[in-house]
């Protein structure tokens, strides 16, 4: 029983994989770069989120919410690959603050001074927007405003 359990389990993570090739499979897979395999591989943006039901969870190990579903939505749609990485928000300023590598925020609110720390997204839901490292290229921020305004 707890056989099927997995396989079904591995099944509904491929066929949700499958769904956006932008996606990584697991924490330590790499989404595909755009372009196939002919280019350098581009190491995938990773988009740090803490648990807000119902707006973005966990549930069942996969990043669950009409808030996940819209931040992949635009990087699948502007071709980022990306990780979604459940990260606790006080962890998330930390990462803002070292701005060692390229990496966003869901869900924050743009308030006076948050430019100068972070790249700021269109909005996602309510005020909430992604608050992205500035070590995020600006090409990438373009992209991916583009595609949150469609």
């Amino acid at each position: 029983m707890a056989c099927l359990v997995r396989q079904a389990a591995a099944l509904t993570a491929a066929a949700l994989t499958a769904a956006s090739p932008w996606a990584a499979a697991s924490a330590d897979e790499a989404a595909p770069a755009p372009g196939g395999a002919q280019q350098a591989a581009v190491a995938p943006l990773i988009v740090h989120y803490n648990e807000r039901p119902p707006h973005h969870y966990t549930e069942r190990g996969m990043a669950q919410g009409p808030a996940i579903a819209r931040v992949t939505g635009a990087l699948a749609a502007a071709r980022i690959p990306y990780r979604l990485r459940s990260t606790p928000a006080k962890q998330q300023l930390i990462i803002l603050q070292k701005n060692a590598a390229p990496a966003c925020m869901l869900a924050w609110v743009d308030l006076p001074g948050r430019d100068g720390k972070g790249k700021l997204s269109e909005k996602i839901y309510d005020e909430r927007r992604l608050w992205c490292t500035r070590a995020t290229p600006d090409e990438t921020m373009q992209r991916l405003n583009a595609a949150l305004l469609k």
